[in-house]
């Protein structure tokens, strides 16, 4: 949704709106409106017609209320936590304004400081009196977000271009001078009625503003003029006095913005900046915090039904499992009986049922059940690859997982050399070699020593 800054002045006789876009770095001017106010009037029915139609979610509204009945002080504290601040300002306050305040509300600014030393603006506005100033636009659903107080509000808005000068409003019959130093108002002054003639109100904005400069130990500081009271003679009579001038670079169809409409474009440009906000405590804007409690519950039921959805899941997936992990445990005894009918004692029939079969497995190498190379194993294969049509007596069969030395007698020493090329034949057997031969000292027997490598193999190695 596109996001509107909308700026509302309303004022005894006559309305005026301007609707700015998104855009903080170049706010475009979408629209500006100015329609006369009947005293019969219904504020909410003229703003919606201004507006061709209801405000949208996503439109942030900004007004000031007037300056008559506020009180304004800069406040000093050993802290900045905005909390704090806002529980020790109404007795600051308190102690330093000569009337009761105790009906009024108070708001601040966004406290600025150092080395444990923060200053702050606040202001104290009749509760009351506000919430007289907000019934129409609450009983029309006009959701005002931003509820200033001038010319703090014009201030705030018009900062980009306003760092460091004095902002001379002279608007609806009424002349204020407010000095700005690094974009924060050090000094004000509300000089009443305008002078009726622009030379006269030249001289006027002149006086005062010396008198502001000076009282500050500033050198003249530049000139922001804004409100319906500014013409192009007043501008010329104040250049003529050495005065420099601050143009604020707003424009409506190439064209600059009348300086009329210049203080409401600041209360438009103002709602996303830190200001003095009357919106708050018991003003707070309620049709937007009942749309964000919808949202809330919305949310918040669709995440309840989430959770109990997945928890529902969860559940039956957890009893299918341990169905079928109980169905296997079941079959898995009744394994166990089959295969050891002796055993009585079923503790852990699938470590039980491992160690009995690696026993059987031990005592099946050991006796050459299986096609391991085990003693039994290889004593079988060593005699089905001795010739048949040799004698050998056999004297020493030792018999190592690995190895296998063996020692005997036999006719001839060619009988040897069959004996071990029959032995390579053997698949169980990587190595068969032939460590010593000899004759007997009668000649008649030849005495030899094998080495065999024992391992499966394909076919026997020669050595």
């Amino acid at each position: 949704m596109t996001k509107r800054r909308i700026g509302l002045e309303v004022t005894s006789n006559r309305i005026r709106l301007v609707i700015f876009d998104g855009d903080k770095e170049k706010p475009v001017l979408l629209r500006k409106v100015e329609q006369p106010l009947e005293p019969d009037s219904d504020i909410a029915d003229v703003v919606n017609q201004m507006l061709d139609g209801p405000a949208g979610f996503g439109d942030r509204f900004c007004t000031v209320l007037p300056g008559d009945d506020s009180f304004v002080r800069r406040l000093n504290f050993p802290f900045n936590d905005p909390r704090k601040i806002d529980a020790a300002a109404g007795m600051e306050l308190a102690s330093q304004l000569p009337v009761d305040i105790s009906d009024h509300l108070v708001a601040t600014t966004v406290a600025r400081g150092e080395d444990g030393q923060f200053t702050t603006t606040a202001a104290t506005y009749p509760q009351q009196k506000i919430a007289e100033f907000l019934d129409p636009f609450d009983s029309g659903k006009i959701p005002i977000h931003v509820l200033g107080l001038t010319p703090f509000t014009e201030i705030s808005g018009l900062s980009p271009w306003l760092t460091n000068g004095v902002l001379v409003r002279a608007h609806a019959g009424e002349l204020t001078l407010s000095l700005v130093v690094d974009a924060e108002m050090v000094s004000h002054e509300n000089c009443g009625p305008v002078e009726d003639t622009p030379q006269r109100l030249a001289e006027q904005i002149h006086r005062e503003a010396s008198l502001l400069c000076r009282a500050e130990r500033l050198s003249q500081q530049p000139l922001c003029l804004i409100g319906s009271d500014v013409t192009p003679t007043l501008i010329s009579a104040i250049k003529e006095m050495d005065w420099e001038m601050i143009t604020v670079p707003l424009e409506e169809s190439g064209n600059p913005i009348d300086p009329a409409f210049l203080p409401v474009c600041a209360m438009a440009l103002a709602t996303d900046q830190p200001l003095i906000n009357f919106r708050r405590g018991p003003f707070t804007l309620k049709s937007e915090w009942a749309a964000l409690k919808k949202h809330f519950y919305i949310g918040g039921g669709l995440l309840l039904a989430s959770l109990a959805i997945l928890a529902a899941t969860a559940l039956h997936s957890y009893q299918f499992k341990t169905e079928v992990a109980q169905d296997y445990r079941k079959q898995l005894n009744q394994v166990f009986r089959e295969t050891l009918p002796g055993q009585t004692a079923i503790v852990d029939p699938v470590q039980q049922l491992t160690v009995e079969l690696n026993r059987l497995r031990e005592t099946g190498r050991l006796v050459g059940l299986d096609k391991s190379t085990s003693a039994l194993a290889v004593l079988r294969d060593f005699s089905t690859h001795t010739p048949k049509d040799i004698t050998v007596d056999i004297k020493t069969f030792n018999y190592e997982p690995e190895n296998l030395n063996v020692e005997g007698v036999t006719d001839s020493f060619d009988s040897v050399n069959r004996l071990a090329g029959e032995l390579r034949k053997s698949t169980s057997f990587t190595a068969v070699r032939i460590a010593d031969a000899k004759m007997g000292i009668q000649g008649k027997q030849v005495s030899f020593r094998l080495q065999i490598s024992i391992g499966h193999a394909q076919q026997g190695g020669a050595l």
